[in-house]
């Protein structure tokens, strides 16, 4: 039977379940593994290497970690005699120029997190759970030159429940692509697949996260749009504020019961529950951190710092 030639390309643990069942599919002959280079990670800066590469190593596939793949000859020269059928991207990180998306046979397909074409981009889990959206997916297509805008093969949806998070959603949709690689891959391969033009004047957009995203703004956000974005930013950059000259870290909350009012960015302690008001509504912290402390439930926090809430209950602004 004949095996088809895939490379894979993948970095983060998003692409690790696609890996995982692309190697282990009777169909598919994984040939190398492209990953981003060991990055520097913590206060000694070690270099570590990528969630992929580490698996890849495991499972004894050869890695390549190029520093860039634009105008790179000898990694087109390294990828040309594995003489690939096929690439398969995900969580990749680098943009691939035409020189390499126009060298396997069959061309190039990206699994993208997101049911497209809304959500390009480097974000498409964070975005989904910030616009409190109910429904979110998976979409394979075959890759052109620009940003997620490829022609699509199949979607998949999955139905985001109310205490989904990013972790959740993003482990979910992980396992969700990688169930259906395979399959995906050796249809379109066989030519089962019809593409799908994209419908750009649909698409949306959203760009990479950044470290103080998750301030919050207690007189500009309402609840519901604060709890958003502790679903969207944990646990990382996470949602915080400050007080007391120190950052202040909410990881969960419920909104407080509708028609409740406090003026914005200021505590409240009922029994063993905290209180914060927003620019309409209330929410209702159930796990903190303050800076320099572990993480801990509202029950515990209240107790090592009420009698401070009560004297200084503004949160920043």
């Amino acid at each position: 039977m004949k095996k088809y030639q895939v490379v894979f390309f993948g970095t983060s643990e998003f692409a690790i379940p696609a890996l995982d069942a692309l190697a282990k599919s009777p169909e598919l002959s994984v040939k190398a593994v492209v990953s981003q280079p060991d990055m520097p990670v913590g206060r000694h800066q070690k270099l570590e290497p990528t969630p992929v590469k580490l698996y890849a190593q495991t499972i004894n596939l050869p890695v390549l970690q190029p520093e860039k793949i634009r105008k790179n000859e000898d990694f087109y020269d390294l990828l040309k005699e594995l003489e690939p059928d096929l690439f398969v991207v995900i969580s990749y990180g680098q943009i691939l120029p035409k020189k390499i998306l126009d060298l396997p046979k069959y061309g190039c397909i990206n699994i993208h997190g997101s049911l497209l074409p809304k959500y390009r981009g480097a974000s498409p889990i964070q975005h989904a759970l910030l616009n409190g959206d109910t429904t979110t997916g998976i979409t394979f297509m075959k890759m052109n030159e620009k940003m997620d805008e490829g022609d699509m093969l199949v979607l998949k949806k999955y139905d985001i429940l109310e205490d989904d998070t990013f972790e959740t959603v993003y482990k979910k949709l992980a396992v969700l692509g990688g169930a259906m690689a395979p399959l995906v891959a050796n249809d379109y391969l066989e030519g089962i697949l019809t593409p799908i033009k994209q419908d750009s004047s649909k698409a949306t957009t959203c760009g990479k996260i950044e470290k103080n995203d998750g301030y919050i703004h207690w007189n500009e956000q309402s609840a519901k749009e604060i709890q958003n974005r502790i679903r969207a930013y944990t646990p990382w950059p996470s949602c915080f504020t400050t007080w007391g000259g120190k950052r202040l870290k909410i990881l969960s909350a419920k909104i407080g019961e509708a028609g409740t009012t406090l003026k914005p960015g200021t505590m409240r302690v009922i029994g063993d529950a905290l209180q914060i008001g927003t620019k309409e509504g209330t929410i209702l912290p159930l796990e903190l951190q303050l800076e320099g402390k572990k993480s801990c439930d509202t029950k515990t926090f209240l107790n090592g710092n009420w009698e401070k809430i009560l004297a200084q209950p503004e949160l920043g602004s």
